[in-house]
């Protein structure tokens, strides 16, 4: 997994830039989902989805803030309660004392404080445009945009390149072991997210004359629909005024982000493939959301725009033949797709699940059904939610109006078909209101960020007692030798043959 990664900019997508060639690789190894969404264009509510396979809200999952309970079902403990050893390497974004979910083995710190300091202020009925609205933990500011060049190095880089570090570690470590248990290992990368800098290598395998323009050209705010000019407002956008340049130059850092973690998932296969596992291993690729990339104008994520709830999904099975699905499929049907591929019958589980097994589709058969997305964060003044079912997408809120769109006809979603009458607005409205209470979500989300907020508050008086995880050494040693080790036998132990 890697993080705001929008799926149109890749090759196997219809993009003409990016350099990928390892995606590009697993792309023509396994099954490409041509329309994949995630359930909440933000990070934390994105993953908690994807891990507990139910729509974030239905979790209490409303922000960046928000505790993933301990008691919450993932995928890594159904998976870990049927015999397999489950490894996290990088970032998940848990917040709260659980830092493992599920998962046997955390092999790094996440980026991100494990704390809920980044709960936002529950001020959806008082936002306005003109507000002096300054930094806020947790939300990307405009300015950083102008940022975009060259590094040597950079927070995320460092991070990244720690994650890959202990991941490759481990697929080497597990090859090694005694333990002939069957593993899921989920390694998760921060990059592309902003700011859009990346070492002066990747920077140089683009030139300005390379970058395309945005398919959608900048529309002026007034013309915007009016979540739009919120989130204008709410990014600060109003107060840095962004030149073509710095459109050209996010971009291409945007696009060297994406060569680095290209590069960061080629170690991944390689280790597999040195490891004589890759034969044996479904490999699967995705994001938590998307990036507006400059869009419309528009930038980052918390819009519910294709360019940011639509992500890869790209499934590498070496018993099945590769192919594409145009079915829409979602983050949230990761859990299930796990499942069966661990041979666990979905139906005999206790946990309530909102996706749906994207296996059938990896065989080549026909897979239906609806996807959802939400959106209750900062820059909106009240829920906003979504519904893609076939062609058709209905964008629904109490406090903006409606936005339904024909994704066939209009891709790039230039013509709202609200409000003309169109037989799918009605039967799409009524999937929405009888998937999300819409009358009291606000209420909740309000009352939740309330009392996180004095939670929080409290926490940070007096002694402090942090969440975040800090990696213990290993139970399992192939790579030091310690107190009653013998030579050669403890030398013996680290190899690792060539397959035959």
């Amino acid at each position: 997994m890697v993080d705001q990664l929008t799926s149109f900019v890749l090759n196997t997508y219809g993009g003409t830039v990016c350099k990928t060639p390892n995606i590009d690789m697993l792309a023509e190894r396994g099954t490409v989902f041509e329309n994949a969404y995630c359930p909440y264009p933000l990070c934390a509510p994105s993953r908690f989805g994807m891990m507990a396979g139910r729509l974030p809200s239905k979790i209490g999952a409303f922000d960046n803030g928000a505790e993933l309970p301990a008691a919450t079902p993932t995928f890594a403990h159904y998976l870990r309660l049927h015999g397999y050893y489950t490894c996290i390497s990088g970032k998940m974004h848990f917040v709260g004392p659980d830092q493992y979910h599920g998962f046997e083995e955390r092999l790094t710190t996440e980026i991100y404080p494990a704390d809920m300091s980044w709960t936002p202020t529950p001020d959806f009925r008082d936002f306005n445009k003109d507000e002096e609205r300054g930094y806020t933990f947790g939300v990307s500011t405009i300015d950083t945009v102008k940022d975009a060049g060259p590094v040597a190095r950079s927070m995320q880089i460092d991070y990244d390149e720690d994650v890959i570090h202990h991941a490759v570690r481990e697929i080497y470590t597990r090859a090694r072991s005694e333990d002939n248990r069957p593993f899921m290992l989920t390694v998760s990368l921060t990059q592309p997210h902003d700011p859009y800098v990346t070492t002066q290598a990747y920077w140089d395998l683009y030139n300005d004359e390379d970058i395309d323009a945005a398919q959608v050209p900048a529309i002026p705010v007034d013309e915007r629909d009016a979540h739009s000019q919120s989130l204008y407002y709410h990014y600060g956008q109003d107060k840095c005024e962004l030149s073509d340049e710095d459109y050209r130059r996010a971009r291409r850092g945007y696009y060297g982000m994406i060569s680095h973690i290209d590069a960061l998932f080629g170690q991944i296969v390689s280790a597999l493939e040195e490891s004589d596992l890759s034969k044996n291993t479904v490999v699967m690729f995705s994001s938590d959301h998307g990036d507006m990339i400059g869009e419309r104008g528009m930038w980052f994520k918390k819009t519910l725009y294709n360019p940011a709830i639509q992500v890869p999904m790209i499934v590498s099975h070496p018993e099945y033949t590769p192919g594409r699905s145009a079915a829409p499929v979602s983050l949230l049907d990761v859990f299930p797709t796990m499942l069966e591929l661990a041979d666990i019958d979905v139906n005999t589980i206790p946990t309530h699940i909102d996706g749906k097994s994207m296996l059938p589709a990896i065989k080549g058969e026909p897979l239906h059904g609806p996807v959802f997305s939400e959106h209750i964060d900062g820059g909106t003044s009240a829920p906003r939610v979504c519904v893609r079912d076939g062609n058709m997408k209905l964008v629904l809120s109490r406090a903006y109006p409606s936005q339904l769109f024909d994704l066939e006809s209009d891709p790039l979603e230039l013509t709202n078909l609200a409000a003309t009458g169109h037989e799918a607005e009605s039967r799409l409205t009524t999937l929405a209101e009888s998937t999300w209470p819409l009358d009291t979500l606000l209420d909740d989300v309000i009352r939740s960020q309330t009392e996180r907020k004095l939670v929080d508050s409290a926490l940070a008086q007096g002694r402090e007692e942090r969440w975040d995880f800090v990696p213990r050494p290993l139970q399992q040693n192939t790579s030091y030798v310690r107190r009653g080790d013998a030579f050669p036998t403890v030398e013996r132990r680290g190899y690792l043959p060539y397959s035959k």
